[in-house]
């Protein structure tokens, strides 16, 4: 991306994506993005996490927030670090913030939502988990397009969000396994990788 050569494929892609507006969809658009916003996003995950301590899952809801919060504060450092300008090729129809990549849309939806559904459907049947990932799955794709469509993103810069996001799920899920494994017990999320292995 900084050397230039998504430039191209940006492009077409971008302008491939405006042809397909219309006056139904754009509406539908903009209400998905709204919902992976940052002030959406953060305190559904807070709320969760909140939901898990009540429920005495305490130690999965201090790591879901651990992982939604610092999840937050990357793509905001990484948007510091790259810099890149908005695009500016097809009209925008939403506000845009500051810089363009990565898409802090994107990163946080595979956070909030995958990980949140992975957290919380654990103790659930294999698949009602595979259910509802799939359905988290599809919502973070959702999220992702949406931003192009509303001519605010680059395509690389929701695809470089949803890899960031995607990537700091596992991360933490591989630090739970691994602190369950040293301290001999189960980690928090262990019974839905389980059942997601054997499907």
């Amino acid at each position: 991306m900084q050397a230039g050569w998504t430039r191209a494929l940006d492009t077409r892609l971008m302008l491939a994506v405006a042809g397909v507006r219309s006056d139904w969809a754009t509406p539908l658009m903009r209400a998905v993005s709204t919902i992976g916003k940052g002030e959406i996003e953060v305190p559904l995950g807070l709320l969760l996490s909140l939901r898990l301590s009540m429920i005495r899952r305490r130690s999965e809801a201090a790591g879901y927030a651990a992982a939604a919060l610092s999840g937050w504060a990357l793509y905001g450092v990484a948007k510091w670090m790259f810099r890149r300008a908005r695009p500016r090729l097809i009209p925008r129809l939403s506000d845009a913030g500051w810089f363009s990549f990565p898409s802090g849309h994107a990163t946080m939806a595979p956070l909030v939502f995958g990980l949140g559904i992975l957290i919380w459907s654990a103790p659930r049947p294999r698949g009602t988990r595979i259910a509802l990932l799939l359905l988290a799955a599809a919502a973070s794709l959702l999220i992702a397009f949406s931003r192009v469509y509303l001519g605010v993103h680059w395509p690389s810069d929701v695809l470089g969000g949803l890899l960031l996001g995607t990537g700091w799920a596992a991360m933490w899920v591989w630090w739970w396994e691994r602190a369950g494994a040293m301290q001999g017990r189960g980690a928090v999320t262990s019974s839905s990788l389980k059942g997601l292995d054997s499907a």
